[in-house]
């Protein structure tokens, strides 16, 4: 909900100003039921509109098998997919608006080692691509360092992973993190207190200081644990400030990182179109690939070798009132 409404705000305010080469954006919205399956199905729909650009989808899994339908077509997409494993597959047309796993488990283990003294650091993934690539990014970077490390999965559909946690608990962490999408965090969150193991500090994901995630848990039960994020609402930059109050005003809630990053490719889209003159597949992708210091709510964007565009991490440290406050911010470049 919040990516369409983030791109339906977008390019409300693009058609408002003019639009993009003379004419009005237009967007065609496919539900991708949120599964792998459906993704293809909704690229193939879309795709077969013959579209300029396209935004989505959305989860590293279901970006993973999309992708080879966007190659064939030689359509650029915009995606907030995490996975390291996604530039696997050398699609020059892939562009990540977010900040790759690999990069977010190397900052996470070096916050951990340099900020909690961590010689061992244990972790709950989910199962699926998302997890398991920003697991294995985490041990293998923990690992070159000369930590230890010590790991449990757990898939979407399990409502207990005490017997996980009490894994983790008896090999003796430092540290836990948690590679989960939004319930499984609130899960992790919960089961994580009721075995008393808060004493042992916790590192969540980007999803854990969400709105919905927070609304699933208590405030005692958040209270001293932190997240790594590649976004922050930090009301006191003016861009951010005025896109919150906007976003706000617009929607009747307050937005959330995934709004941010699809406010932000919603208007690079409109940018790219803008530098390649033209709808053009192959003049657009050429145009994205040589963004450079594009401004948007997330900062100022600029691709590497590889299309990735984000490059501001975040370590939040989570309040008993549920607010955030930034304990380390990281530059990328």
């Amino acid at each position: 909900l919040h990516m369409k409404q983030a791109i339906t705000m977008a390019f409300e305010e693009i058609n408002a100003n003019g639009g993009v080469l003379g004419r009005e954006l237009e967007m065609y919205l496919v539900d991708d039921a949120g599964n792998a399956a459906g993704a293809v199905t909704a690229v193939n729909n879309i795709l077969s509109r013959d579209p300029a650009i396209c935004i989505g989808p959305h989860t590293s899994p279901m970006a993973l098998a999309a992708m080879d339908f966007y190659k064939e077509a030689g359509v650029p997409f915009i995606s907030a997919a995490t996975s390291p494993s996604l530039l696997d597959q050398q699609n020059e047309y892939f562009f990540r608006i977010s900040v790759s796993d690999a990069v977010v488990g190397e900052v996470m283990v070096k916050y951990a080692a340099e900020n909690f003294g961590a010689k061992k650091i244990a972790a709950m993934y989910i199962t699926d691509d998302y997890g398991k690539a920003a697991n294995s990014a985490s041990e293998a970077y923990a690992q070159s360092i000369g930590l230890e490390y010590y790991s449990e999965g757990m898939t979407a559909e399990d409502t207990d992973v005490t017997s996980q946690l009490l894994k983790i608990r008896d090999w003796g962490p430092d540290v836990v993190f948690s590679f989960t999408h939004d319930a499984d965090s609130a899960l992790v969150v919960r089961q994580y207190n009721e075995l008393g193991l808060k004493e042992i500090p916790f590192i969540g994901p980007n999803a854990l200081p969400m709105p919905q995630v927070l609304d699933l848990v208590s405030g005692e039960q958040v209270d001293g644990l932190y997240a790594s994020t590649d976004f922050f609402g930090d009301r006191s930059d003016p861009t951010m400030s005025d896109f919150m109050d906007r976003y706000t005003e617009r929607w009747g809630v307050e937005p959330e990182r995934y709004a941010a990053m699809y406010y932000s490719a919603a208007y690079l889209a409109a940018d790219a179109i803008t530098r390649a003159g033209s709808t053009d597949h192959e003049a657009i992708r050429e145009a994205l690939a040589s963004t450079v210091d594009f401004p948007c709510v997330l900062g100022n964007l600029t691709a590497n070798e590889h299309g990735e565009l984000n490059s501001t991490l975040f370590i939040l440290k989570i309040d008993a009132d549920k607010n955030c406050t930034v304990a380390q911010k990281v530059s990328l470049n």
